[in-house]
């Protein structure tokens, strides 16, 4: 089952809320298609798949109709059950089976599924046959596909792209790499971002941060900076763990790395070679994965996040931090700056050197940090799910 801190930042639609007239403007019929065994410790992908999902179950104008493949893990049957009346149908096969099943044939058509939709819905790179609806996709990432993925998920993104009437991309960033790659999907773009969760623009309770750092196995009063990332290579986190050495307050233990996240058995592995190998005083911390109010807590209580990504289309726990007031050092290329504008320092994530120099320039500053810390409040301040839902619904009600 899900547990109490994965329902305070997912909670499940209320389809009881009160209707708007809605005479004025037609109401949309949104069928909405994921797969809910994502639900297990969310990606920034499914973040974005829910967020939208809360809301357009409670939007007046959609009459929304949510599909998913078969739903095996806790945490997606906890969630799928807990949407109370919101219509849904779960099908008998995996939805990553349907997909590939997709690619081959045109049947059964969407509408078969969900029935009668004006627009198919989904939030992520599927690509999906319809009888009349139209299709909207979002891209989260295209770099991270095109430059990192095999050469079949190229060639099956590309055709999702090009056989949706919509695709909804998460930043400029992003659609620039988007065009890049597949030109003829000009005209058809429309920017819907990421954003962050309510929870981390309310302030952290005392408690919750009290209990930080026994959370994260660090000695009372410790500082930390702190990495929310996956392991995966595009992360960089063996850069960050050279470079964070470099600093005297972390090869001396008065400054502790948290590595917030998970990986495959071998991802964990060099992450771990790279620990032991920068001296036994430095205190480096791979606790897991943390969700709503425990990751607002780190948030919160951190010196500063690093997000070193070699590879970033957006980066909602930058979003995260900033929300809570936390100075942020990003990595100075792909869409990080865009999303941490003047809150941010920057480096080069291939260059130790520049990383360390960056979170040297951070420690020794703190007027400057709690001046960018308040700047970064107002930037996160722009990246809100309700404001990222209107433009969804206003780029399909456009393009109906």
């Amino acid at each position: 089952m899900l547990t109490p801190r994965f329902r305070a930042a997912y909670h499940p639609p209320r389809r009881n809320a009160p209707r708007r007239n809605t005479m004025e403007r037609r109401v949309i019929r949104v069928a909405w298609l994921y797969d809910m065994n994502a639900c297990y410790a969310p990606t920034g992908v499914t973040r974005h798949a829910l967020a939208q999902l809360e809301r357009l179950a409670e939007r007046p104008d959609v009459a929304l109709n949510v599909v998913s493949g078969r739903i095996t893990h806790p945490d997606g049957l906890a969630y799928w059950q807990g949407l109370g009346d919101v219509p849904r149908r779960q099908l008998p096969v995996r939805t990553r089976d349907l997909l590939r099943w997709w690619r081959a044939s045109p049947l059964p058509p969407m509408e078969w599924l969900a029935g009668a939709a004006d627009w198919v819905y989904c939030p992520a790179e599927f690509q999906v046959p319809t009888r009349r609806a139209k299709v909207a996709v979002t891209s989260h990432d295209v770099l991270q596909g095109f430059r990192f993925g095999s050469e079949r998920l190229r060639r099956n993104t590309t055709s999702a792209f090009r056989k949706a009437d919509l695709i909804l991309s998460v930043s400029e960033f992003n659609t620039a790499r988007l065009l890049e790659v597949v030109p003829d999907c000009e005209g058809k773009v429309a920017y819907v971002p990421n954003a962050a969760e309510d929870l981390f623009f309310a302030p952290t309770p005392a408690a919750d941060r009290g209990r930080v750092r026994a959370d994260l196995g660090l000695p009372d009063g410790l500082p930390y900076i702190l990495s929310v990332a996956n392991f995966q290579p595009r992360k960089n986190l063996i850069r960050l763990i050279r470079a964070a050495a470099d600093l005297a307050e972390v090869a001396s233990g008065e400054l502790a790395l948290v590595l917030l996240g998970s990986g495959a058995p071998e991802e964990e592995r060099g992450l771990r070679e790279a620990i032991a190998a920068i001296g036994p005083k430095a205190v480096v911390r791979l606790p897991g994965y943390r969700q709503a109010e425990a990751l607002r807590a780190a948030y919160a209580e951190a010196t500063a996040l690093v997000f070193p990504s070699l590879c970033e289309s957006f980066g909602i726990p930058a979003v995260e931090a900033m929300a809570q007031g936390t100075p942020v050092a990003l990595a100075d290329s792909t869409a990080l700056p865009e999303i941490g504008g003047e809150a941010g320092w920057y480096f080069d994530p291939e260059d130790e050197e520049a990383i360390a120099d960056a979170l040297r320039d951070l420690l020794d500053q703190p007027d400057e940090r709690a001046r960018r810390a308040e700047l970064g409040r107002e930037i996160a301040s722009r990246y809100r799910w309700q404001a990222a839902n209107d433009r969804l619904v206003e780029a399909l009600v456009e393009r109906r």
